[in-house]
């Protein structure tokens, strides 16, 4: 019997199984690398709470600044609060125009403008939210921005359940008196806008001239007096501290073997208003220094003594992390203090190192620009 073999058949099922085979095989190598890298990107944006050594530092710079587009860290309700506490703004703009019936158009707006070289904390800030828009102001500045009704409503639950502390507070609450307004669409009509018109008049810098010579006889709504400044959650503070702290390395002439003096100071400043809110964290630190500077107008919160800042002060911003640009510089600030607990900072190479440290942090600091990609 004889047997007649297709070949041209075999060749073709043999090129169609190499063909799936190498499509499987690329679907499955994809997936892992960009599932691998999604997990060690999101680890390290949470590494606050673990030890820092050296090499860790390094890494963790690294791919904050690389792989920042990578995954978004899941922040903490109140970390979120305790930043807008600190870098946030509430504004009502009220401006001419033909489009309604009292000739002024009524916008609330929820925003945060900070440098560009925390847009990736900007941007976990607005997928923690959900809503709002990012956008460059400057050079050096950009914008997150909420200003619809239907965004802003979300914003106002949050900051319900999870209350502002700083002076700001008072500055919500009349914003969200505006918000209720708006909502109703009392702002349409001259007796709802004069009453918004009041409210703007005892936020920020109150009315412009435009403003005062339209409305010449409103009256500044009553701005609410803060009472309770307690923090209700550590994540606050670390949140708080994000936008406001600052981690300093100095470095200064001495009569001592190498000739310098290293000094490590946490300094926290905040308008002279809000004294009560900067004289409580002693309690939740268990050390620092209120001191009133000479303006008046300014206030802050110092630790300087090394034992409070490597038993406490290190201590708890590793267990409530900071996030942003700034955690490199209390990654940069932990390694000088191990350099120093040890004597590090009394010999020639110990010193050289926490110099190389100092000149890369805070505006020493090199980011990547990569807003556009």
């Amino acid at each position: 019997m004889k047997v007649t073999i297709n070949f041209n058949k075999i060749y073709k099922s043999f090129f169609k199984l190499i063909l799936v085979a190498m499509i499987i095989f690329i679907i499955a190598y994809f997936y892992s690398s960009n599932h691998i890298e999604f997990v060690m990107v999101t680890n390290i944006c949470r590494s606050g709470s673990s030890s820092f050594s050296q090499d860790s530092n390094k890494s963790m710079g690294r791919d904050f600044t690389e792989n920042k587009e990578k995954s978004k860290i899941t922040l903490h309700p109140w970390f979120v609060t305790g930043f807008c506490d600190a870098e946030s703004y509430f504004n009502i703009t009220v401006g001419k125009t033909l489009k309604v019936k009292t000739g002024w158009l009524v916008k609330l707006i929820f925003g945060i403008n900070i440098h560009k070289k925390d847009k990736y904390l900007l941007e976990s800030i607005q997928q923690f939210n959900g809503v709002g828009d990012i956008t460059i102001q400057t050079d050096n500045l950009i914008q997150y921005r909420v200003s619809s009704i239907k965004d802003l409503e979300l914003i106002i639950n949050h900051f319900d359940k999870y209350p502002l502390i700083t002076q700001k507070w008072a500055d919500y609450q009349l914003f969200k008196q505006a918000f209720i307004l708006v909502k109703s669409k009392q702002h349409l009509t001259m007796e709802g806008l004069i009453k918004i018109v009041a409210i703007k008049a005892s936020m920020n810098k109150g009315l412009s001239d435009e403003l005062k010579k339209a409305f010449p006889t409103v009256v500044p709504a009553l701005r609410p007096l803060i009472e309770n400044q307690k923090i209700m959650d550590l994540n606050w503070l670390s949140g708080f501290v994000s936008g406001e702290g600052c981690f300093f390395v100095n470095i200064k002439n001495s009569r001592t073997k190498t000739g310098k003096q290293v000094l490590l100071r946490f300094i926290i400043i905040q308008h002279s208003r809000d004294k009560q809110l900067l004289l409580s964290f002693k309690n939740y630190l268990d050390c620092g220094n209120y001191y009133l500077k000479s303006d008046k107008d300014l206030s802050e919160f110092v630790v300087e003594k090394f034992s409070n800042i490597f038993n406490n002060i290190i201590p708890f911003f590793k267990e409530y992390p900071i996030f942003g640009i700034k955690a490199l510089d209390f990654a940069d600030f932990c390694e000088a203090a191990d350099i120093m607990k040890v004597g590090g900072h009394l010999t020639e190479d110990g010193l050289k190192k926490i110099m190389e440290i100092k000149a890369r942090m805070n505006k020493n600091r090199i980011f990547n620009d990569d807003f556009s990609q």
